[in-house]
């Protein structure tokens, strides 16, 4: 696994934090993984996040390679869950990582730290949902140890509902 480190996300993290969305985009294009796309998520999503706080980056040696938004706000299609845990629950949103460091552990790595953060928080649990048409996502989650508790349909399709517990 590579040696990821989680930090909150700043202004000057931005325009790097951006251009990994649209690499990846292209990338999951270009792969028929049709999981996001100019609807979202968007700079403007992604600068309301880092204005809440929300906004975290993944780093290696080599700099930024990835984001994820942590926070416990939840659409109301996490309801058809069957949730085993009673909370609190960490809800991962829009994990990324750039194209060029995918396939060497930077995901895991980022998700180890994720993890680590929730359970330093006071977290029981880490939910989050994953799109049923990216394999290479849903073989990380379930080689994480996230199990799939229900599923949800948003514009894009058939979505996952995940949870890992941790404390």
């Amino acid at each position: 696994m590579a040696n990821v480190t989680m930090r909150l996300a700043t202004a000057a993290d931005m325009e790097t934090v951006d251009s990994i969305y649209c690499e990846a985009i292209d990338d999951m294009n270009a792969r028929n993984i049709p999981q996001w796309d100019e609807i979202y998520p968007t700079p403007a999503i992604l600068a309301g996040d880092l204005a809440k706080g929300e906004l975290h980056v993944a780093q290696t040696d080599t700099g930024v390679v990835g984001a994820v938004v942590l926070n416990e706000i939840c659409d109301p299609a996490y309801q058809n869950g069957q949730w085993v845990g009673c909370g609190p629950a960490l809800i991962v949103h829009r994990l990324c990582i750039s194209p060029a460091a995918q396939g060497c552990g930077v995901g895991r790595g980022l998700m180890a730290a994720v993890e680590e953060w929730a359970k330093r928080e006071g977290y029981r649990e880490i939910r989050l949902d994953a799109f049923s048409q990216n394999p290479q996502a849903l073989r990380m989650y379930n080689a994480l140890g996230y199990a799939k508790r229900g599923e949800a349909v948003w514009r894009k399709g058939l979505f996952y509902l995940m949870e890992k517990q941790v404390q």
